[in-house]
């Protein structure tokens, strides 16, 4: 074993940087025997030192000054405080020393990553990312390098564990969505303001970082079309379940077959009861891949908390101090600074099955107005369900259609709102077959 110890300077010491202090503490000669030298925190730097103090921090190590922090020897930096803006700034003086990165920050790489990499390239610096995307789960290190013999085919991810448990009390325990976000706050599932985790926007950044790798291309997340949670109703829920489906908010990427043109979107979906991903549940996070030659794999766990992310975090670390991982990082080409923009599919050429929910008049006729219109734009209709009620009222009428392109779906939506046989917005869901 070398004496040399190897030298870590973190920024952030919230819930995740304290799961990282406290496993290179208390799991160190374990460390040190799997990459052949200690591990040193040598400086930590946040906004408020004493609030990191109180939260266990060793005091002899925190520090609000940055000047004072990046004089510290460091071989590897640990950024666990997320966000842009001056995290950025950061991250780009430590890489242009050609110090190592180590991040969880997927906004920053969703949004920047292409220059970021390309800067720790130009100064012989790594950047390793595993717990940018869900937690504990080993799924980038799978997509890029378990899985290179294989050409991806699709990633279908449930990457947001507030809205994963939301969705399952809603479908499990016939929660409206109110009270089971207020439910998922109180057991610290969810923020405060939960905008970024219900909009879908967290998972949209997850997946582009995911599908860049996955297809070789360069994707950010302006690229991902994204539906949130927030507007869904129990009744879609119900009906769903009547059809043997579950709903989970789904990031997808999809090779068009035969083509080179990717798409990539975020949005709740219908998946059929059977399938691994309709079990996945409570705030649990998982990915399925399809590679050409592999078939499909499933990478799933604890996409969040202290432990299963500080785990992801140190795994890097460990990773990187063992050597091989910044010899790949400078080889291969793997990341989007490397490679071309995405060939997007536009959304409205999308093909899949959908489910459609309308307040129809309860008459003779209205089936046929209804079936008339998705007719005309070709759409083939699965099924159609209504519970039987008293005649001439307004009463949920459920369609659920073979695939079509998404864009005649949208146009007749909009055409059947139109009839005077039908009131209020018709409620649109993917149904997602998988591969």
């Amino acid at each position: 074993m070398s004496l040399e110890p190897l030298g870590i300077g973190m920024i952030g010491y919230g819930t995740v940087g304290s799961g990282v202090a406290a496993l290179l503490r208390d799991q160190a000669e374990l460390y040190a025997a799997r990459v052949g030298r200690p591990i040193e925190l040598r400086r930590v730097l946040v906004r408020n030192p004493a609030k990191a103090a109180a939260a266990g921090a060793d005091a002899a190590l925190v520090t609000n000054d940055p000047d004072a922090f990046f004089a510290t020897d460091m071989d590897i930096l640990v950024e666990v405080a997320g966000g842009k803006g001056v995290i950025g700034d950061y991250v780009r003086r430590a890489l242009r020393d050609g110090v190592h990165m180590v991040t969880a920050n997927k906004s920053l790489l969703a949004a920047d990553g292409p220059e970021l990499f390309a800067l720790a390239r130009e100064h012989r610096a790594a950047i390793a990312f595993e717990a940018s995307c869900a937690g504990g789960i080993p799924c980038l290190t799978a997509l890029q390098f378990g899985l290179m013999a294989n050409r991806v085919q699709g990633l279908y991810g449930i990457l947001n564990g507030t809205c994963n448990y939301i969705l399952t009390e809603m479908t499990r325990s016939g929660k409206t969505y109110a009270d089971a976000l207020c439910e998922a706050q109180h057991k610290g599932y969810a923020e405060a303001d939960p905008t970024l985790d219900v909009s879908g926007a967290d998972a949209a950044q997850k997946l582009a970082i995911l599908a860049s790798l996955a297809f070789g291309v360069k994707l950010d997340e302006a690229d991902v079309p994204t539906v949130g949670i927030d507007t869904l109703e129990l009744e879609d829920a119900r009906f769903g379940a009547e059809l043997g489906y579950d709903i989970k908010l789904l990031a997808i990427a999809e090779r068009t077959p035969g083509s080179d043109r990717v798409s990539a979107n975020v949005q709740p979906c219908f998946i059929h009861r059977d399938q691994l991903l309709a079990q996945v549940t409570g705030p649990m996070n998982a990915l399925s891949v399809y590679g050409h030659a592999v078939g499909h794999t499933l990478y799933y766990g604890a996409g969040a908390g202290r432990l299963p992310t500080a785990s992801a975090v140190v795994s890097d670390v460990l990773n990187l101090a063992a050597g091989w991982y910044p010899a790949a990082f400078g080889a291969m080409a793997l990341t989007p600074d490397r490679q071309p923009d995405a060939r997007l599919v536009a959304p409205a050429d999308l093909r899949s099955r959908f489910y459609l929910r309308l307040n129809a008049l309860d008459a003779a006729g209205t089936v046929a107005q209804v079936t008339r219109v998705l007719g005309d734009r070709d759409i083939s209709i699965s099924a159609v369900l209504q519970h039987e009620v008293d005649a001439n009222r307004f009463v949920p009428l459920v369609v659920t259609t073979h695939a079509a392109p998404h864009g005649a779906v949208e146009d007749a939506t909009a055409r059947i709102e139109a009839l005077d046989c039908v009131e209020q917005k018709v409620r649109l869901v993917r149904i997602v077959d998988m591969p």
